[in-house]
């Protein structure tokens, strides 16, 4: 038994290479919440969440969180419940969280994440040996290409392809035309090589707007569509008449979503975010439950910095179901960053040496814990309490 005998929490940000965005986002990315799990032997374990308190599920049905709910949350009632606990029995403290604190999934993820990671390293073990072991070799990335102007829009995909990625999340849902316009100028620019996702983050609406929409969209050229509109009902219509696959992300946060979306044959695919399922035992719920019904799967989230990107490169790694390319970043410090525009969307990070890429894709984390080393000088810099 290694005990925890610290449990923190403190917001941190990092400065933007650009502006990015997406449908219903009011706020900017780079802002976190670091949690510090310690146990009594002194190993140290970082964890993160990356909190929006203006995105959630279908009808409000998963509430948004802060930075300032998450910290409270950690602080005055994970942490206490957790002191004194196993680090090393992860699936006794989700039981614990579950136990004192409803919903708060972020604030639940962070210490996930940080409990993983001291364990990884209390035990000289990469997180994803944790989870199972690796299925595949790496983990291809797919660029997001935020709400911009077109020509911004199409110069932004045309570097990322360059920097090697095969896969392209393009944020739309706020005008239909444009997201229209931009797929089919993407695809002829690009050929068959590369796949071109669109999402409207829930923004075509009602179901026969969002269908319309949709079969343009395959006419122009697009691969995938992610979450083309809100509710099961809606999403169910729409993924029985549409000829590429649909992905559920808004409708989809936890195991008993994934139930009723497998239930209402509502999406053909799922993004998983370690954040919504509430840290890495949930999230390996639902991408079991989907693999098990030959649903492909991605890992996504809210553009992490390097602890969460690790936590997802992790669990990309050991879960078969997560086969599509993952939104998520390609992590270094200034100056390293191994991509022009592909995955990097911040100027600078938290960790000592850059991720390795190749061929557009993350390579596996090697060494325990979360496989990244922090850089704690920066990391106080970067504060943003102080």
């Amino acid at each position: 038994m290694v005990k925890i005998v610290s449990v923190q929490a403190y917001p941190f940000s990092l400065p933007t290479r650009r502006d990015f965005r997406w449908a219903g986002m009011l706020g900017q990315l780079g802002n976190f919440v670091l949690v510090r799990i310690e146990t009594e032997d002194g190993v140290v374990g970082y964890g993160e969440a990356t909190p929006l308190p203006d995105w959630g599920g279908d009808f409000s049905r998963h509430a948004g969180e802060t930075i300032s709910t998450v910290i409270a949350m950690v602080r005055d009632v994970l942490a206490p419940a957790l002191i004194g606990h196993d680090v090393t029995a992860v699936t006794e403290a989700a039981s614990i969280m579950d136990r004192v604190a409803v919903g708060n999934v972020y604030a639940k993820c962070a210490v996930s994440i940080a409990l993983y990671d001291a364990w990884g390293k209390s035990v000289g073990l990469p997180v994803y040996k944790l989870l199972g072991g690796a299925v595949r070799e790496s983990v291809p990335v797919a660029h997001m290409v935020g709400l911009m102007p077109e020509k911004e829009a199409l110069d932004e995909a045309i570097l990322a392809v360059e920097d090697g990625v095969r896969a392209l999340q393009i944020k739309g849902g706020v005008d239909a035309e444009r997201d229209i316009r931009l797929v089919a100028a993407l695809r002829k620019e690009f050929g068959e090589g590369v796949a071109l996702r669109l999402d409207a983050n829930q923004g075509y609406g009602h179901v026969k707007n969002a269908l319309a929409i949709v079969r343009r969209l395959v006419d122009a050229g697009v691969s995938l569509i992610e979450q083309p509109s809100e509710g099961l009902r809606y999403m169910a219509e729409v993924t029985a008449a549409s000829a590429v696959p649909i992905v559920a992300d808004e409708s989809c946060w936890d195991i008993h979503d994934a139930v009723d979306v497998l239930q209402a044959r509502a999406a053909d695919c799922i993004s998983i975010y370690l954040a919504k399922a509430g840290g890495f035992g949930g999230a390996c719920k639902v991408a079991d439950l989907a693999g098990a019904a030959m649903m492909a799967c991605d890992v996504n989230g809210s553009i992490e910095s390097a602890i969460g990107t690790a936590a997802n490169v992790h669990f990309a790694l050991a879960r078969p179901a997560v086969s599509l390319p993952a939104v998520i970043t390609i992590s270094a410090p200034a100056g390293t960053h191994p991509c022009r525009v592909a995955g990097h969307y911040y100027d600078d990070d938290i960790l000592t040496e850059p991720m390795q890429v190749r061929d557009g894709a993350i390579l596996p984390l090697d060494t325990p814990g979360l496989g990244i080393t922090i850089d704690e000088d920066k990391l106080q810099a970067f504060r943003c309490d102080q």
